[in-house]
């Protein structure tokens, strides 16, 4: 990671020293170099690995909002492969035994949209059929004011007590505000689930004091899937930062309390492309896939990116999720979320687009297949 410094600011500028006495804080290394131009001279703090913290780790916020930096930008393997101990390793999180990355084989995340009193027999069949990481809704934001939007805390209740009972290494479990994440980690803790919770912010869901009060945690991973109404790949990576940042703290005349604000955030940030609404009524997919974005995220920025291919897709008419889902493994997402309920039956949100359970197995076999080809490898 290079911070660059806005040019006139020297080395031994105080603004230039507080930013490698923050790397330092943070348990990384960093080198201050001056490159001089024909023109203007500016001065650059290379932040390189510690015994114990690696750059790739740290969130770029950290230091751009310190005073008299200009940018903040990662750099790769192949430009400062000696510089930075044999180059940058992509982040990673750990989910039970496993980590997810976006150089790791794509882990599949299964189960229904919505937790309803049938989520006990429904886990431990995703369970014997081997999935390990399991999703399931229980507060649900909706388009219609009148729509089902969810059972709540009953339902994370149901689903802990599900998961506790056939040792399921992850839940993914979507909050719409701060209340959520309370009631999380006190039914967690009622329950005794002991697996990994991982908390995700929805498509229609942009509460920044939620986004800053889940940076102020990190017992749980974060999985933000990308706004519902975005054009570009930078809204999307906005939320995300304000996880990142955590909490910012200021003084009476606007500038930052350094001391407070570096130790906020959370890094362990998981991006979900789940398509965007669209206006091409010709058009199959209940919202469009963008799944170059999937691509994009992985040249440009850090955090891991998956994919929903259940909400783009919208329905399993003409095997459109599957398809969908075969469309994107091209793109090499970490991670598919994808949605799976009963035979024959009907989930109370989005039900068309559920893979049936006897199909699950179709599923398995594509991600399995792809996995072989790129990774030599298989996880499930």
């Amino acid at each position: 990671m290079v911070v660059q410094m806005t040019a006139g600011i020297s080395e031994k500028d105080e603004r230039t020293l507080a930013v490698a006495q923050a790397a330092v804080r943070l348990g990384l290394k960093p080198d201050i170099r001056l490159i001089t131009g024909t023109e203007t001279s500016v001065v650059s703090v290379w932040l390189l690995d510690g015994e114990k913290v690696r750059a790739c780790t740290i969130p770029e916020h950290t230091f751009r909002v310190m005073p008299g930096v200009d940018s903040v930008r990662r750099v790769t393997p192949s430009a400062v492969d000696l510089a930075i101990n044999g180059g940058v390793v992509n982040h990673r999180i750990k989910l039970g035994e496993i980590e997810v990355g976006n150089d790791l084989p794509c882990l599949l995340i299964a189960g229904p949209c919505t937790v309803d009193r049938n989520i006990d027999e429904l886990v431990g069949a995703l369970v014997q059929s081997g999935i390990r990481h399991i999703r399931g809704g229980c507060w649900k934001p909706r388009s219609n004011a009148v729509s089902f939007p969810g059972f709540g805390k009953r339902a994370v209740g149901w689903f802990m007590e599900a998961a506790a009972k056939y040792s399921v290494s992850t839940i993914f479990i979507e909050v719409i505000d701060e209340t959520h994440l309370i009631d999380v980690q006190q039914i967690q803790q009622e329950v005794g689930y002991a697996g990994q919770v991982v908390v995700w912010v929805g498509a229609r869901t942009s509460n920044q004091n939620l986004l800053r009060k889940l940076g102020c945690q990190k017992r749980y991973p974060v999985m933000i899937k990308n706004p519902v109404r975005a054009r570009s790949i930078r809204e999307w990576i906005n939320l995300a930062e304000f996880v990142i940042a955590g909490e910012r703290y200021f003084d009476e005349e606007g500038s930052l309390i350094a001391e407070r604000s570096l130790a906020q955030g959370n890094d362990q940030i998981l991006l979900c492309s789940r398509g965007v609404e669209h206006n091409d009524e010709e058009s199959p997919f209940r919202f469009a896939p963008c799944h170059e974005w999937i691509t994009a995220v992985r040249r440009r920025y850090w955090p891991t990116v998956g994919v929903d291919p259940s909400h783009s897709a919208g329905t399993m008419l003409d095997d459109l999720v599957l398809r969908n889902l075969e469309a994107a493994l091209v793109h090499q997402p970490a991670f598919a979320i994808v949605e799976v309920y009963f035979d024959g039956q009907r989930g109370l949100c989005d039900a068309d687009q559920a893979v049936p359970l006897c199909r699950l197995h179709e599923v398995q076999a594509m991600i399995a297949h792809h996995n072989q080809r790129h990774y030599a490898t298989n996880i499930s």
